[in-house]
């Protein structure tokens, strides 16, 4: 039976950060535990999750140029940004001007989704925050449809669209056959509540290309990201075969970052497939061997 291995204390040190021996010297020349307490908080771990905080942060926007470069330099024809919960179209305004800045005004139509009277009232407890107690209040995130409609007039907007009622009015048939010529690319989901969240997906589904992009804007907020609860309750509910055991999201890391908001829609069989350029897979093709080294 071999001998089992033995690990010394300089064994036992070894791998771990040269961070630790630094602050090891830097703690024998402070006195008291507050001064290198306090040290540590605010010189130490202050700067670290700043820096966390710089480097992988998730900022809302980011994804939606990633998805409109994608887009214009791998796939042919038009497409559509879907975005529901306008408010005041914040994010409204921000999805147009990209298409702008990408040169894409002519081939993606931006959908935007709202009652304009703000959020109804709910009793249903999977729309409720479980933590504090702190719920959406009726009228809250109320819009202003006239002067939205005049900002996109005034700044000639002419790919933008408009859907003013509740979710089961405006995602009718009519609208729903258009996305067979402009298929959804991107679609922002800011409903806040779970059931208004669900009606969406129960009318969209069927209508979703692979690949597509799903952002939920709420997602991490409402208690804490639980899955019984908000729009994170329905990524759990289609992932748990309740749409259907061949549909699923997945996580899409590089969009996200540290953040669980981003995801891609698959489904196989497909209800369809973008139109993506020529790939590159063919017959014959191999990576030639080179030598050993790990360099390419």
């Amino acid at each position: 039976m071999p001998k089992p291995i033995e690990r010394t204390d300089k064994q036992y040190w070894q791998g771990r950060s040269p961070l630790i021996a630094v602050l090891r010297s830097i703690s024998t020349m402070l006195p008291g535990d507050y001064l290198k307490t306090a040290f540590y908080l605010n010189c130490i771990d202050r700067p670290r999750r700043a820096l966390r905080e710089g480097l992988f942060a998730f900022y809302r926007f980011d994804h939606v140029y990633s998805v409109l470069r994608q887009f214009k330099r791998e796939i042919r024809g038009n497409a559509s940004v879907l975005e529901f919960g306008t408010s005041d179209g914040y994010a409204f305004a921000k999805l147009l001007y990209a298409t702008r800045y990408c040169g894409l005004e002519e081939r993606i139509e931006v959908h935007t989704f709202d009652s304009f009277e703000g959020l109804p009232a709910s009793t249903d407890s999977r729309d409720q925050e479980w933590v504090a107690g702190d719920n959406w209040v009726p009228g809250e995130f109320r819009g202003r449809y006239q002067a939205l409609m005049e900002y996109c007039r005034d700044k000639r907007y002419r790919n933008s669209r408009i859907h003013r009622g509740y979710f089961e009015q405006t995602l009718d048939a009519q609208f729903l056959r258009s996305l067979e010529a402009h298929p959804p690319i991107l679609i922002w989901i800011d409903c806040d509540y779970y059931t208004s969240t669900r009606v969406v997906f129960e009318r969209l589904i069927d209508y979703i290309p692979n690949g597509c992009v799903i952002y939920f804007d709420e997602l991490d907020n409402l208690n804490f990201g639980s899955r019984v609860t908000g729009e994170a309750r329905i990524v759990h509910e289609i992932n748990s075969g309740t749409f259907g055991d061949n549909i699923e999201l997945v996580p899409d890391l590089q969009l996200s970052l540290r953040s669980r908001r981003i995801y891609r829609f698959i489904r196989v069989p497909p209800n369809r497939m973008l139109a993506y350029t020529p790939g590159e897979n063919e017959g014959g093709r191999v990576r030639r061997r080179g030598d050993g080294s790990p360099l390419p």
